[in-house]
C-alpha cells in the first residue's frame, strides 16, 4: 500500500511515538487538508500536540477502543502495539486495512537497495557498522529503520545502499522484499508481544521469507537459525568455515588456497570501541554483507579505528573514586546481560538487573551465572524480586550478597558502597525500561546522572 492509497480514505495512525509521528507527517505534507486522528495508549509528548491543527487533527489517548477504530478505512500501526492484540485482531476479522510506517516506505522506494539487519542480540551495533564499512569501502550507505532517523524520515538522494535495523515489532506484518536480510541470532525476547516463543521466533524468521528473492547472511553458530535455514540455497551463513567467524576479540577467516594444498588466514582485530565477542559476532556478520556486495574496504584499521560505538550499549561514563560506571542500558534480554558480563569480567562488577517484567524464564542465565558471579547485585523493579529468587535457588552467591533496590537513583548509592576497590558499576539490566522510564535511553542518562557524570 501506498500513500495514494490512502488520499481518499479515513485514516487512523495507532501510536504517537516515533514511528507514529513521522507516518503523520508524510500524510499531513503529501494532502495538507485531510483528516488524521491518532491514537496513544499512554501520554502524548506536548511539543508534537502543539503542532497540530485542531479543525482537522485530533489526539485520542488512553485505552484502545474497537467500536472507534472501526469507523476507519484503513489503520497504520506503530512497532510498539502488537499485531497479537485482541483488539487488532477483532478489527482485523471484521476486515480492516492495515499498514505500517516500514511497509509504506518500501512501497513507495520499490527500487531502493536495502540491507536488512535483524537479530535478538546486537542489530543496532552492526546496522550502524555495516553503514560504516560500506562507507569506507566507497558506497553511499544511509543507516535507518529502529536505528537513526525513521526511514520515511529519511532523504532518499544521494543514496546506494540502505542498512535499515529491524525489530520483530516491525517484522511480524511487514511487506517489503529485501535485497539482503542479515539474522544474527535468535533467543527469548518481547514474548508478551508475540505472546508466546514460538510466535517470536517464526515473525524474526519471516525476515529470511521476505528476502527469499536475494540473499539471507545467517550466524551458523546459531542454533535456531541453522535449524531453520539449513539447506536454503540463499543463506551465506558466517562463523563457518570459509566465512568470517569471531574470535575473543578478533574476527578471522580460513580460505583454500586455489592451485595447490594449504590454506589462507585473514584476521581482523576489533576496536576500542567494539569490546567483547558478542561485538566480534557483530563484526562477522558486517564482513560477510562487504563480501556478499564484492566490495574492499581500503583500510579496515582506519574504518575500525574511526567507528563509534553505541551510546548506553556498554558505555564507559568514567571513572569515580577508582571505579568505573559502564551504561549498557541498551540491555533489554538475559542473554545481552550474559554478553556484558563477559566482556566486563565479573569478579569486580556490582551488577544492576531488571525492568519491566515480561515473563521471560531466568533459570538458563542463573545456571549460567552460579559458577562465576559478579561481586554483587542489586536488582530494579519491576521483576527484580522475581530474578533474585531465581538467583538465589540456582546457587548464585555474590561475595557482595544480592539486595534490592526501589529505584535506579537508590541502586546507583548503594552499588557505590558494595563496589570493590578498581571495581566497576554496570547497568545492564536485562529488561525494558518501562514503566519507569520512557526508554531505554532515557534511563541510561538518569544513570549518568546518578553516577555524576
Amino acid at each position: 500500500m501506498r500513500f495514494d492509497a490512502l488520499e481518499n480514505s479515513r485514516v487512523g495512525i495507532i501510536g504517537a511515538g516515533r514511528e507514529g509521528r513521522s507516518v503523520w507527517r508524510q500524510l499531513r505534507r503529501r494532502f495538507p487538508h485531510k483528516p488524521l486522528s491518532l491514537f496513544s495508549e499512554s501520554a502524548v509528548d506536548e511539543a508534537f500536540l502543539q503542532q497540530l491543527d485542531p479543525s482537522l487533527e485530533r489526539v485520542k489517548t488512553g485505552p484502545l477502543d474497537v467500536m472507534e477504530l472501526a469507523q476507519f478505512d484503513v489503520l497504520v500501526r506503530s512497532a510498539g502495539v502488537s499485531i497479537y492484540r485482541d483488539e487488532l485482531a477483532e478489527l482485523r476479522s471484521g476486515g480492516m486495512q492495515f499498514t505500517t510506517a516500514s511497509s509504506l516506505w518500501f512501497a513507495e522506494n520499490p527500487q531502493a537497495k536495502t540491507i536488512c539487519i535483524s537479530g535478538t542480540l546486537g542489530k543496532s551495533t552492526t546496522a550502524k557498522l555495516t553503514a560504516h564499512l560500506l562507507n569506507h569501502a566507497g558506497v553511499r550507505a544511509r543507516l535507518a529503520g529502529n536505528i537513526g532517523k525513521p526511514m520515511l524520515d529519511c532523504d532518499s538522494d544521494a543514496v546506494d545502499w540502505w542498512v535499515i535495523e529491524l525489530s520483530s515489532f516491525q517484522i511480524s506484518d511487514l511487506e517489503a522484499k529485501p535485497d539482503i536480510a542479515v539474522l544474527l541470532n535468535i533467543s527469548e525476547d518481547h514474548l508478551d508481544w508475540h505472546r508466546g516463543l514460538e510466535n517470536y521466533r517464526a515473525d524474526k524468521l519471516r525476515l529470511a521469507e521476505l528476502a527469499r528473492d536475494g540473499r539471507v547472511i545467517a550466524n551458523y553458530t546459531d542454533k535456531v537459525l541453522n535449524q531453520s535455514l539449513m539447506g536454503s540455497p540463499a543463506v551465506t551463513w558466517f562463523n563457518v568455515r570459509t566465512q568470517w567467524e569471531a574470535g575473543k576479540d578478533y574476527v578471522f577467516r580460513i580460505s583454500e588456497m586455489a592451485g595447490g594444498p594449504g590454506i589462507a588466514y585473514d584476521q581482523l582485530f576489533g576496536a576500542v570501541s567494539l569490546p567483547g565477542e558478542h561485538n566480534m559476532q557483530n563484526l562477522a556478520a558486517a564482513m560477510t554483507v562487504v563480501d556478499t556486495l564484492g566490495l574492499k574496504v581500503p583500510s579496515m584499521h582506519d574504518a575500525l579505528f574511526t567507528f563509534t560505538a553505541l551510546p548506553h550499549r556498554l558505555q564507559t561514563l568514567g571513572i569515580k573514586s577508582g571505579i568505573r560506571y559502564v551504561d549498557d542500558s541498551i540491555s533489554t534480554t538475559p542473554v545481552s546481560v550474559t554478553a556484558a558480563l563477559e566482556t566486563m569480567g565479573g569478579s569486580g562488577v556490582v551488577l544492576l538487573l531488571g525492568g519491566m517484567d515480561r515473563g521471560l524464564d531466568w533459570s538458563g542465565f542463573a545456571a549460567d551465572l552460579a559458577s562465576r558471579a559478579p561481586h554483587a547485585i542489586i536488582t530494579l523493579p519491576d521483576n527484580g524480586p522475581g530474578i533474585a529468587a531465581t538467583l538465589e535457588a540456582a546457587g548464585v552467591r555474590p561475595a557482595g550478597g544480592i539486595h534490592p533496590a526501589g529505584d535506579l537513583q537508590e541502586a546507583v548509592a548503594l552499588a557505590e558502597k558494595l563496589a570493590p576497590a578498581n571495581g566497576c558499576i554496570l547497568l545492564s539490566p536485562g529488561a525494558p525500561s518501562f514503566p519507569h522510564f520512557r526508554d531505554f535511553e532515557e534511563r541510561g542518562e538518569r544513570f549518568r546522572t546518578y553516577s555524576g557524570f
